[in-house]
């Protein structure tokens, strides 16, 4: 999340993000057992889990937590770092900027952010 990696399934199980991970042959006929296996669960229980998950999540701030993240993403797409960054990958393109940001470059801030946004509609004028 901090850094906006991509992370593929086989690191997705090694963090602990994912229940399972298969190789691409064997993922069909997997999800098709596990589908199964839930089929087999009576209904009212099934609701009932899903009501208990919900109440987890709920309890553990998931509305507050989705109200700030949309918040936050709102800000950060109108502050100066947000307004070069989205500048720069509609004038350059989506891969330019991630170049940059991969490449070690720091996204610039501040004042330094504005100019450089400036320049960057000046030019794509």
């Amino acid at each position: 999340m901090f850094t906006g990696d991509l992370i593929d399934g086989k690191k997705a199980g090694e963090w602990g993000l994912a229940t399972m991970t298969l190789p691409p042959d064997e993922l069909e006929a997997a999800t098709s057992k596990l589908a199964n296996r839930i089929a087999d669960v009576p209904r009212s229980h099934l609701a009932m889990h899903k009501l208990i998950v919900n109440q987890v999540m709920l309890n553990m701030g998931v509305e507050q937590t989705q109200m700030m993240a949309t918040l936050f993403d709102g800000i950060t797409r109108h502050n100066p770092e947000g307004l070069w960054f989205r500048r720069h990958a509609q004038v350059q393109g989506f891969k330019a900027v991630i170049e940059w940001r991969d490449g070690g470059r720091p996204i610039p801030e501040g004042d330094e952010a504005r100019a450089l946004a400036r320049e960057i509609d000046a030019r794509s004028r």
